[in-house]
């Protein structure tokens, strides 16, 4: 299929499952479709997972941007959350830094107005935005790691669209303890260029220790993943709201602060956003107002 006949297919198809227009990012936060929860791929769909994105770098204000390692998940209609392990070297200096959102690719570059693989179905490429500010958390102590997020404010709204929309921050029903509990998380890793996905179950401080030497900080807790695939920092673990006995929308729990490599095991350690979350709105709500 030519270029043209690719793009009114693109066109058709997205109409037909109401792709075009933006987005309302408060009434449309944490997209969930069922079918997918119970799938074992490791790439998401392209649409999946529409509030993670990369964050990319440059040395100085004339140099092209390039993958930081990092991913970041939306949180609001100008603003996205990351690891402040991720953003600590920029020294404030919000200008080396950037995001992609709707991506899906990690080599497709902001600019491309859609991408086609070789059965003519095609996405919109991805969009970068510039960051106006950058917020660590107050607490980020950089030799624990504890408190290891920061807030991401772009320097313009964010268009929604089927492939950019933001994970919901609120859950309908919190646990006291994530332990033994299953979870889902995704992002960009090292070991291909795609979107990916998987499960991961919270484990005990106490199991976290005997398996890797360490407890981790406070304000985090560990996770046992299904597959061995170190996620960049800033990977979204969600949790699910149910609503009526149906799954609705996905909630953000953690962030991947770090990977260690216990032996034949893969054990991951996450942010809470449980102590941060009124930090979160209230930074998005002041830079709102």
């Amino acid at each position: 299929m030519n270029a043209p006949g690719k793009l009114i297919s693109f066109i058709v198809w997205a109409i037909v499952n109401g792709n075009l227009g933006a987005v309302s990012a408060e009434a449309n936060c944490g997209r969930l479709e069922e079918r997918l929860l119970f799938r074992k791929d490791l790439f998401t769909e392209p649409a999946e997972y529409p509030w993670i994105g990369l964050l990319v770098q440059r040395r100085d204000l004339d140099q092209k941007f390039e993958s930081a390692e990092c991913n970041v998940a939306i949180v609001g209609e100008s603003h996205v959350l990351t690891t402040a392990s991720c953003v600590r070297r920029f020294n404030n200096r919000p200008e080396l830094v950037a995001v992609r959102l709707g991506i899906w690719d990690g080599e497709n570059e902001p600019g491309q107005q859609y991408i086609c693989n070789d059965r003519g179905f095609c996405v919109p490429g991805p969009v970068q935005y510039l960051v106006d500010a950058i917020t660590m958390h107050p607490l980020a102590d950089k030799d624990t790691g504890n408190n290891d997020i920061a807030i991401l404010r772009l320097s313009q709204r964010i268009n929604m669209t089927a492939y950019i929309q933001p994970v919901c921050l609120q859950p309908t029903l919190e646990p006291a303890s994530w332990t033994s509990m299953d979870f889902h998380y995704g992002g960009f890793h090292e070991y291909d260029i795609k979107k990916g996905k998987g499960s991961v179950i919270a484990i005990s401080r106490q199991y976290c220790n005997n398996e890797t030497g360490t407890p981790p900080p406070e304000n985090q807790f560990c996770g046992y993943p299904e597959f061995r695939v170190a996620f960049y920092k800033g990977a979204p673990m969600m949790g699910i709201n149910v609503e009526h006995d149906v799954p609705s929308r996905f909630y953000l729990v953690g962030l991947l602060a770090k990977n260690v490599d216990a032996g034949q095991t893969l054990m991951t350690v996450f942010q809470d956003i449980r102590p941060v979350r009124h930090w979160i709105l209230d930074n998005i709500n002041s830079s709102s107002s």
